[in-house]
């Protein structure tokens, strides 16, 4: 086999090897509040092997000179182009802890303070630091819509539909909800985190999010898909394995023909 055609079956185990890594996470995470689901994206592309700058460490391989040694020759192989999330709502799951919020709406966003600055979850089992301050399970901030830190000072926790909180019947403001023209293009971060990363992603206020109390929303995963799409890329990777044997003994056999 023509070392283009070894090189497609490596980038095709790479990729696979990314989509692998991909489903682990996910199933690691189906216990995680407010956890969205990677979805990694693939495409095949066409490299010229020489005289073009490598940009990425696709590029770097696809233009390495063990691999292509012919000036002009070009290269097919699979480069994963995006690690996308699925921002499907997740099953919402009853606690009855007072300070665990749900987002029952398909968009919106709480917002909370972080030494990096405000970022943006959907996990809403909050709890409260030593000064009465409504914080996240990693303890940061929970904002509230004036983006100042909310203070409980109170046994009697309400949170209205709409996002107001009452405290022994008196309410004490509201929580910071955004929304995004495109969640999909959120950076994740660890402890279910969102943040923008371009400038045409600016998190607006939104007003007509609906919260429920002593409820979270559950992860989106699907264990039965993730379980299905691993069993597939084992399968594919198995296959890749036994082509670039096959034509490791393919190359043998020539050079041994070629020598006689």
């Amino acid at each position: 086999m023509n070392p283009q055609g070894i090189y497609s079956l490596v980038s095709r185990g790479n990729t696979l090897d990314r989509k692998m890594t991909s489903i682990a996470n996910n199933l690691a995470n189906v216990e995680t509040v407010g956890y969205k689901e990677d979805q990694p994206a693939f495409q095949q592309l066409f490299a010229t092997t020489m005289g073009v700058a490598s940009e990425s460490d696709e590029e770097s391989f696809a233009h390495h000179e063990h691999l292509a040694p012919y000036t002009g020759v070009g290269n097919f192989y699979v480069s994963m182009t995006d690690m996308g999330k699925n921002f499907t709502p997740g099953r919402l799951s009853k606690t009855e802890n007072p300070l665990d919020f749900a987002i029952a709406s398909r968009e919106g966003f709480f917002s909370v303070t972080t030494p990096q600055g405000e970022r943006f979850t959907r996990a809403g089992n909050f709890r409260l630091n030593t000064d009465g301050q409504l914080i996240t399970a990693e303890g940061f901030l929970v904002n509230g819509k004036d983006g100042k830190p909310l203070t409980i000072k109170g046994d009697r926790v309400q949170l209205l539909e709409d996002g107001t909180l009452v405290v022994n019947d008196q309410p004490i403001g509201g929580l910071r909800m955004v929304a995004f023209p495109f969640p999909e293009r959120l950076q994740k971060l660890g402890g279910s985190l969102f943040a923008p990363v371009d400038e045409g992603n600016t998190p607006r206020v939104v007003e007509d999010v609906k919260m429920v109390q002593g409820m979270v929303e559950t992860s989106n995963v699907d264990t039965v898909k993730e379980m299905v799409r691993m069993i597939e890329a084992n399968r594919a990777y198995t296959s890749t394995q036994k082509a670039l044997t096959a034509a490791d003994e393919m190359n043998q056999k020539a050079i041994t023909l070629a020598k006689v």
